[in-house]
């Protein structure tokens, strides 16, 4: 238990980051790559159908786009199409998301562990691992392919709380899309929705939504967590 203001609390044994888009700003590098490769196919995506891809791992995304686009081409060639414009993006802009190395540190001097839940695959993170050194910065680290189940399955967060020895309902978990909000949720964690990735009326299902990093503290999910967990019981 802590102690805000004199209100006992529930402690917070661990936080969840998803990767693309909550940590680092990789959506509109994904995009670029993506809209890259189309372009060889002679399609353009329709602004309204980026959404329907938001938080599927790798697999999900091209099997979908080739079906909904009537891409014949064989379906590895495709994949290794992408990731090759995908990486060249990712070369040249890849950078944390506002405020997220402050608010880590923070978790940090309070003790509180960290997982890295991400539905990219072992491939594409070893790329981003490489860039911005992430498994020096978390405690646990669950990426596509290491789950039977992918998001929104609760599996990847479930994983995850086990790694680090948490309870579900002591664990936080940010994610800026709605398979991914999902998991969280299903997982039996307090969910952080992230803006920019999915409209604001999908977002609503988590218990807070914020616009980056920086309206985060530790006191404030606490009280948070105190009041998700007191409504649980009642």
């Amino acid at each position: 238990m802590s102690i805000i203001n004199g209100i006992k609390l529930n402690k917070i044994d661990a936080v969840c980051f998803d990767m693309d888009g909550v940590i680092i700003d990789t959506e509109p590098l994904y995009a670029k790559g993506e809209i890259r490769l189309f372009r060889e196919y002679n399609v353009e995506i329709p602004d309204e159908d980026w959404v329907l891809f938001r938080g599927c791992n790798e697999e999900t995304f091209y099997d979908l786009s080739m079906n909904r686009y009537g891409i014949t081409e064989k379906r590895q060639v495709f994949i290794e199409k992408g990731r090759k414009y995908v990486m060249a993006e990712f070369e040249k802009n890849l950078k944390f998301m506002k405020g997220f190395k402050d608010f880590h540190k923070s978790l940090n001097n309070f003790g509180i562990k960290t997982a890295l839940v991400t539905a990219s695959p072992q491939k594409m993170f070893n790329f981003v691992d490489d860039k911005l050194g992430l498994t020096n910065l978390f405690d646990a680290i669950v990426s596509g392919g290491m789950t039977e189940n992918n998001k929104p399955h609760p599996e990847p967060y479930l994983l995850a709380i086990e790694k680090l020895n948490a309870s579900p309902k002591n664990t936080i978990v940010i994610e800026d899309s709605v398979h991914g909000i999902n998991s969280g949720l299903a997982s039996g964690a307090l969910v952080v929705g992230y803006r920019g990735s999915v409209p604001e009326s999908e977002l609503e299902i988590a218990h807070l939504i914020i616009n980056n990093h920086t309206e985060l503290s530790v006191d404030r999910l606490l009280n948070i967590l105190q009041k998700t967990n007191l409504s649980k019981s009642e």
